[in-house]
């Protein structure tokens, strides 16, 4: 593994950021978007969103991201840039599907304003194959108009979202080469998640993951063909990244997804109601362990640390005990990713003691590689 780039990764990963929703509208009808049923046509208004980025920087956070929704589809964006430049944040990224940005003059006065990153979503390299998921005629023009634009201003930072899914997973090496010549170096592989549209779409979005394997080796593999790119994986499951560990997404991501969700958790927390996802949903989430144990803990009132697997020949570390007396969201996050956060190798399978190992801690993964997993036959 590359000490350097997972040493960067780490960097960047633990860079503290503060996302807003500007909007709850998008001129894109994705077929997995996880946020649709949050649409309603409707933008924050402004004095809201710059209480938002005063609080913000009250709070010490440096960079600012900007999302929906489509957040440039506000009104008021070109202003909520400004205004972020105004209270004092370095870096200024947007999450944006680019559509917008095929206004030259739309891009400059964002770039003018203090606009500093895009990040750009953009599912498919071809008509088809982008229209397919995105469900609107002549958006795959505008976005890659708005992408080129971003692109030959050559004063952003630009990365490409990819959603993973059945739809396109067996052309990702080819969309991701065809964005690496128009000028792309850093690519999110994002895996679709059971909410919202995704959800309702299921049949449609999810794809068996064992059969996708070696065309996802193939995607991963750009970056040994091409160093000077960076390729991140977002919610994707660890045990297929056998031979990639420095794609392992930092566990400290996991915080940005409990806060998205935190209403939810604590509404399970407080008042006993479970979330409305648990269930059939899990299988496809990458929070289900997490969840398994936020009920678990609730039901029993304490949780322990996992064993280290036979396989491993190093001495126990002493049982850690996180009790339901005082329960803090936070830190039972901070407990269950140094502790119980355990991910195994799809060689594991083979293994004797398969189904009572739980495998090794995320971090140890990312750091020494699966190869330290040893099946005992």
């Amino acid at each position: 593994m590359n000490k350097r780039r997972f040493a960067e990764r780490n960097k960047v990963a633990q860079t503290p950021k503060y996302w807003i929703r500007l909007t709850r509208v998008c001129n894109n009808n994705c077929i997995f978007c996880l946020d649709k049923t949050a649409q309603n046509g409707t933008s924050v208004p402004l004095p809201e969103l710059k209480n938002q980025l005063k609080q913000g920087r009250r709070q010490g956070f440096k960079k600012l991201i900007l999302s929906g929704g489509e957040p440039t589809l506000h009104p008021d964006y070109l202003e909520i840039v400004k205004f972020g430049r105004y209270v004092g944040y370095d870096d200024i990224q947007t999450v944006t599907n680019g559509r917008m940005f095929a206004y030259k003059k739309f891009l400059e006065k964002a770039v003018e304003n203090g606009l500093t990153e895009t990040t750009l979503s953009i599912h498919g390299h071809t008509k088809k194959l982008y229209e397919k998921q995105s469900g609107i005629k002549g958006s795959f023009e505008q976005a890659l108009a708005g992408l080129t634009n971003v692109l030959n201003s050559r004063k952003l930072i630009v990365n490409a979202d990819i959603v993973i899914n059945k739809i396109n997973y067996k052309y990702l090496e080819k969309a991701i080469r065809f964005f690496i010549n128009l000028g792309v170096k850093e690519f999110d592989l994002l895996q679709v998640i059971p909410f919202g549209a995704a959800w309702e779409n299921k049949n449609k979005v999810f794809y068996d993951l064992e059969k996708a394997v070696p065309f996802l080796k193939k995607t991963f593999s750009l970056q040994n063909e091409f160093p000077d790119i960076y390729l991140w994986t977002n919610r994707f499951p660890v045990k297929y990244l056998e031979g990639f560990e420095e794609l392992i997404q930092h566990p400290i991501k996991l915080k940005d997804e409990i806060r998205g969700r935190k209403q939810i958790l604590e509404d399970f927390l407080k008042h006993d109601k479970l979330m409305n996802c648990y269930g059939e949903q899990c299988q496809y989430c990458f929070l289900k362990d997490f969840c398994a144990d936020l009920v678990k803990i609730k039901q029993t009132g304490k949780l322990v640390s996992k064993a280290y697997p036979f396989c491993q020949k190093i001495k126990q570390p002493k049982e850690k005990i996180f009790s339901w007396k005082n329960f803090n969201l936070d830190k039972f996050l901070d407990f269950f990713i140094k502790y119980r956060y355990f991910v195994k190798s799809l060689r594991c399978n083979n293994c004797r003691y398969d189904k009572t190992c739980s495998g090794m801690q995320i971090d140890y993964i990312r750091k020494y590689g699966f190869k330290k997993l040893k099946p005992l036959r």
